[in-house]
């Protein structure tokens, strides 16, 4: 429940200026008790020039929250055509990426606390309650909008670079990268089988998915120390990303003993496997992969026709794959330290599907566009140079399929040519 709470807010556009504005009303609140004399007198501990009299303080704070409310709203204003930009040339998918800019949101934060504080503030300045003091409340209103101008100004530069398309490929790459080495680290902390052999244990409970939605967390440690309280196997034969649905077999339980599963079991196997209404990045560097197929549908699509966009994402898709082109499929396994025969299974990410998924549309969409086809090839081998034994007969068996969907007018001449050479490139590290 927690990691769902905290993937929502990182997804939303609220937190900063909400954390920015609770902070900027409770700093107002502090400065008006000192400026109306309550505690702590900082003319001994401040020159004189930062103090203004009442009136000069209004005069300050007014410009100063006028400027905030413009700037906030020209933030806002720009974030929405940045996002309908996203949405339009991108992907949908890409637009959390954006909301998740630490730059970008704590900018606007800044700008909506600036505002609060300063109108805050120049609600206070009264002579009935300040009437003999001079006030420091303009002062940190000035100091508070040069470091929003700051900020805007990093807003500015951050929106500048998040516009541009291999600046989203460039993130989309790495946070890519980083989750395939978390997958690759699971994977040590294990082993690979091929076949799960459980023939030998006693009883099998099987627990139902109570919900619709995508895998979008499995917490691996919690589930191994399960196994252990229960004393059983647990195969989990679905992956990140899945989508379940209600009544789906989800968890099987092998046991050494007849132990009694009960309801409060269920419930903690259900609670290690977070389930949602759309997938997440965290755990699933597939994910990772469909934004970027995404952006380079875009770019081959009749109304932006874009093909060194689309070509430059799939050498990114070809350096990604050569990532995992290494790796087995089959179950990964992490076994008791004390007890090799209480283990958890889990179904490992397959090399074959993934292969199938990152291209499959690419050729549908781009079939005639030799240029989109030769990177296509050129992606194959760069992750040829890497690939296991048996993921190198994969990837030669689908750059046949992929030569088999090509269209007659691009099978002679010199496009037949090219496209031929790429192909036997692959071939030749067989």
């Amino acid at each position: 429940m927690i990691r769902k709470i905290l993937d929502i807010i990182k997804q939303s556009i609220w937190p900063y200026p909400f954390i920015y504005g609770v902070l900027s009303l409770l700093g107002s609140f502090f400065i008006i008790l000192i400026d109306s004399g309550y505690f702590l007198d900082l003319q001994l501990h401040i020159p004189n020039i930062f103090f203004t009299d009442i009136d000069l303080a209004r005069m300050i704070l007014g410009i100063v929250a006028a400027s905030f409310i413009t700037i906030t709203t020209f933030t806002f204003s720009t974030t929405m055509i940045v996002l309908t930009m996203y949405i339009s040339q991108f992907s949908p998918r890409i637009v959390e990426n954006f909301l998740a800019n630490k730059n970008t949101m704590q900018a606007f934060g800044i700008f909506v606390g600036g505002f609060i504080y300063s109108i805050t503030s120049l609600l206070f300045m009264r002579r009935d309650l300040i009437s003999e003091y001079l006030v420091i409340s303009a002062s940190i209103s000035i100091i508070y909008l040069i470091v929003g101008l700051g900020f805007f100004l990093i807003f500015i530069n951050s929106v500048a670079k998040l516009i541009q398309v291999n600046n989203v490929i460039k993130r989309l790459y790495k946070n890519s990268l980083k989750n395939m080495v978390k997958y690759k680290e699971l994977i040590k902390t294990g082993s690979i089988i091929r076949k799960i052999e459980v023939e030998k244990y006693r009883q099998l409970e099987v627990v139902f998915c109570r919900q619709n939605g995508y895998i979008q967390y499995i917490n691996h440690e919690n589930l191994l120390e399960l196994a252990k309280d229960i004393q059983a196997v647990i195969v989990f034969e679905k992956v990140v990303g899945q989508f379940v649905a209600d009544d789906t077999k989800l968890i099987s339980l092998y046991l050494r003993k007849n132990t009694e599963i009960n309801e409060t079991i269920v419930e903690k196997l259900l609670s290690c496997i977070i389930i949602g209404e759309r997938k997440t990045e965290e755990q699933n560097f597939g994910f990772m992969i469909q934004k970027i197929v995404e952006v380079a549908l875009r770019a081959v699509s009749p109304g932006i026709n874009d093909p060194n966009t689309a070509s430059h994402c799939i050498r990114i898709l070809g350096i990604l794959l050569r990532q995992i082109s290494d790796l087995e499929n089959g179950y990964i396994v992490k076994k008791d330290e004390e007890d090799e025969n209480i283990m958890v299974i889990f179904k490992a990410f397959d090399f074959e599907k993934i292969l199938y998924y990152t291209f499959s549309q690419l050729i549908h969409y781009a079939k005639e566009d030799v240029l989109v086809i030769s990177s296509i090839f050129k992606a194959l081998r760069f992750a040829m140079e890497k690939a296991s034994k048996e993921n190198r007969l994969i990837i030669i068996t689908f750059s046949d399929y992929i030569w088999g969907k090509i269209v007659p007018e691009l099978s002679e001449g010199l496009d037949y040519k090219m496209l031929k050479h790429e192909k036997d490139e692959i071939y030749l590290l067989k």
